[in-house]
């Protein structure tokens, strides 16, 4: 009995002397939480694992200090010493070296965090693309549509192409001004080669990121601590990148690009000489001032010069039945040239291991210069489509004849300039407050003079008559404080909010956010998430101007109030991973400028205003099919409408109103020679609504035809012993693409005619017809 008391008291007394640790590891670039860490306390059996959010919680006898191991697969191992009164707020570097001597080819994402879903980073070899295009992985995931392969916009669940937030590094990203058409795009800012991680929200982000409608992208640029690179040739152009260290402390990244899609454009159905030449360089330097302090420099330089001086077009339309066809011979030239910086710095200091600031200064510039002075002569006749007549396939009968010329020299400059303060506060392991403030000035100056006529059925008519000179200066401030709290091992909650103010329009905005995730399933595999808020977006240049060119400053900011409900399971079929997403949203859209999408040119009626609403679901099913790839399914659908206040009709399309869009990709190899690979994506989506230009009341009246592509890749790779005499050689890869091989006729927007009796035709407006695309890669 005595010996039992003895037990007794020793056990409560062991019991009243243990403590509990609490805290959270971090990814030291991102701040985002690292699921999967192992904690030991050193040369004991005590240990516990972080969960989905990087929150962990370990029990340990009484002690004054303890020294503590944190492991991870894909991160540099740590030991820290520390005392029970410590709020643990650990941070992790990217093991670079591990990742640079395996190929990671695919593990099933992780659980999305704060609404943000991890996309794996495709290298150039694993997606037949026309020009190696980071949008392409993008527009594979449900609810973002992009129609347009010569293009890197995207829309995301009914928004347009300036509605989405593109941070690279922390810094934001612009595009630019004038251009029309996707063959005048050049390159997009985002150089696949230099990703190391990507996140996209979709809708419901948290409050510490910005100010716009409908999507966030976080990129991360990637570190290495060995010398590597590549050189990528090609039909369509050429890349390389280099990553070197100059000491242990620094990382610097270089990345070249050029792009000359000649060839592609030549399949086109308007003939001509095409003269488009896109060059980009980025720089990305990263070094390590201490244990506590970090500089990343980012500079990024963009030379875009097309030139195109059209011949003739011939396009067929209309039923076989009822054929028509449209000719075209042109003469004149049109060209667009545009140069543009980007670029900033980020400062991040650890003041204590639970409290971090970064410090974000960037700047944008644009001098982008638009000339055309084309004239075509045009005819509009009805094709012979009797199968035995001696005229089949040949004009029977003439429609119409005339001439439209356009004319324009435009000039556009414009500079913003940014300083963002971030902080990031961790209380009792349990409590993460974010905190801070941005400031962003624009400037722009825009000089326009453009006309166009129509010469038709013996009269002139002018269409659009433009002289205008416009300058803007705004500026924008905004706070924001957010709250994250671990309430146990399977919940949290993010609350938060913004504060935006713009000069232009002189408004005081408030911009609530919530977010609550749950675990669920025993083994944590399932997660859901439920988030709410409301999203602002201030006009910009773009949006205050209207088809006359004037410029409307009084515009409200636009806004959203975003509702979505997302599940996530993590799976494994066939002993190998997979990951299943779903989602439903609803999106109501109050003070929205309308717009219409011509090629990818947004048009805004800053004159009008209106209500909307976007709402739907979206599905992704990905995963390894294939050992070793991965490969996933989509399937979105949406439907979007606005009622404009100034008419009076009802609700009406939007011009993204793209009720169903799914794709797959997918990928497999050989199973003799895993080193011989194919990858093949698919994409599909309903008509998009369209209607005559400058009819208010028509707006969208027509629903166009369905968007299909499906692109196909052939790789080859060598390495190994054919290769092991060189030391500086990693891999050798060659690959064949198929573009657009089903040689489907896409149509991205329509050119309007009218004949003799009035009648108007719309003639659609193809995209890229079936191409051959060759490519090698030297890895070093």
């Amino acid at each position: 009995m005595r010996l039992l008391a003895i037990l007794f008291f020793t056990l409560i007394s062991f019991l009243a002397q243990s403590q509990n640790l609490k805290g959270r590891v971090v990814d030291d670039r991102t701040n985002e939480g690292i699921s999967s860490v192992s904690i030991q306390l050193i040369g004991t059996q005590y240990y516990t694992q972080t969960d989905s959010l990087g929150f962990f919680n370990l029990s340990l006898p009484n002690a004054e200090s303890y020294r503590l191991r944190f492991t991870h697969v894909s991160y540099i191992n740590i030991e820290k010493e520390l005392k029970p009164s410590d709020s643990l707020f650990i941070q992790l570097k990217v093991d670079n070296l591990l990742l640079n001597q395996v190929d990671v080819n695919s593990t099933t994402d992780l659980l999305p965090n704060n609404g943000f879903k991890r996309v794996k980073p495709l290298s150039v070899n694993e997606m037949a693309t026309p020009f190696n295009e980071f949008n392409q992985v993008i527009a594979t995931l449900p609810g973002v549509v992009s129609n347009n392969e010569l293009s890197s916009s995207y829309a995301v669940r009914g928004g347009n192409f300036d509605e989405n937030l593109v941070y690279v590094n922390g810094i934001e990203i612009y595009r630019p001004f004038l251009v029309r058409a996707g063959q005048q795009e050049g390159l997009s800012f985002i150089n696949p080669d230099l990703v190391q991680s990507i996140n996209f929200s979709p809708g419901g982000w948290e409050a510490k990121y910005g100010d716009k409608l409908s999507s966030n992208l976080l990129i991360d640029y990637k570190t290495t601590a060995e010398t590597e690179g590549n050189i990528n040739l090609g039909l369509l152009g050429a890349s390389g990148y280099l990553s070197t260290q100059f000491n242990e402390k620094d990382n610097l990244l270089l990345g070249l690009r050029y792009k000359n899609a000649k060839y592609l454009f030549n399949t086109f159905e308007t003939s001509g000489e095409y003269l488009p030449r896109f060059l980009d360089f980025q720089a990305f330097y990263n070094y390590q001032i201490s244990d506590q302090t970090s500089l990343d420099i980012l500079a990024v330089f963009a030379q875009n010069d097309y030139r195109f001086e059209p011949a003739s077009r011939n396009t067929d339309f209309g039923p076989f039945q009822q054929k028509l066809r449209f000719f075209v011979r042109y003469e004149g030239a049109e060209a667009l040239t545009y140069k543009s910086f980007q670029g900033g710095a980020r400062l991040r200091h650890l003041f204590t291991d639970n409290f971090r600031t970064s410090v974000i200064l960037s700047a944008f510039s644009t001098a982008e210069f638009e000339y055309n002075n084309t004239e075509g002569f045009y005819q509009l006749c009805d094709v012979d489509s009797d199968l035995s007549s001696d005229t089949f396939d040949q004009c029977i009968s003439l429609r119409g004849i005339g001439a439209n010329y356009n004319y324009a020299r435009n000039f556009l400059y414009a500079q913003v300039a940014q300083a963002i303060i971030r902080n990031d506060w961790q209380i009792n392991g349990q409590h993460l407050l974010a905190f801070g403030i941005e400031h962003k000035n624009q400037f722009v100056d825009d000089y326009l003079d453009e006309f166009d006529f129509r010469d038709s059925a013996n009269f002139v008519q002018v269409d659009r008559v433009i002289e205008q000179e416009n300058e803007l200066r705004a500026f924008f401030t905004n706070l924001y404080i957010q709250h994250e709290w671990q309430l146990d091992s399977r919940q949290s909650l993010n609350t938060g909010f913004r504060i935006n103010y713009g000069s232009n329009t002189d408004e005081l905005l408030f911009s609530p956010r919530v977010q609550y995730q749950l675990l669920l399933h025993p083994d944590k595999s399932g997660q859901l998430n439920i988030s709410t808020g409301l999203y602002r977006q201030y006009p910009f240049y773009r949006e205050l101007r209207d088809f006359s060119g004037n410029i409307l400053p009084e515009v409200r900011a636009q806004s959203a109030f975003h509702l979505v409900g997302a599940y996530t399971k993590n799976l494994q079929i066939w002993e190998r991973p997979f990951q299943l997403n779903s989602s439903i949203y609803y999106k109501y859209l109050f003070n929205i400028i309308p717009f219409d999408v011509d090629n990818i040119r947004l048009r805004y009626r800053p004159e009008l205003t209106a209500n909307g609403y976007a709402y739907g679901t979206d599905f992704r099913f990905s995963g390894e099919f294939i050992p070793g790839t991965e490969s996933w399914f989509s399937l979105g659908l949406l439907s979007t409408e606005e009622d404009i206040q100034e008419d009076d009709k009802d609700y009406i399309r939007r011009p993204t109103d793209q009720r169903v869009t799914a794709s797959i990709f997918f990928q497999d190899n050989f199973i003799n020679d895993p080193t011989l690979r194919v990858n093949l994506k698919l994409q599909i989506g309903s008509g998009l609504p369209f209607g005559p230009p400058n009819s208010l009341n028509n707006r969208n009246i027509f629903t166009g035809e369905w968007y299909r592509r499906m692109d196909v890749g052939f790789s080859k790779q060598f390495r190994g012993e054919r290769i092991q005499s060189n030391d500086y050689i990693e891999s050798i890869w060659f690959g064949v693409d198929v573009l657009n091989v089903l040689g489907v006729t896409n149509t991205i927007s329509y050119t309007w005619i009218e004949d003799v009796s009035s009648n108007t035709f719309a003639v659609p407006n193809s995209l890229s017809a079936r191409f051959l695309n060759v490519k090698g890669i030297v890895k070093f």
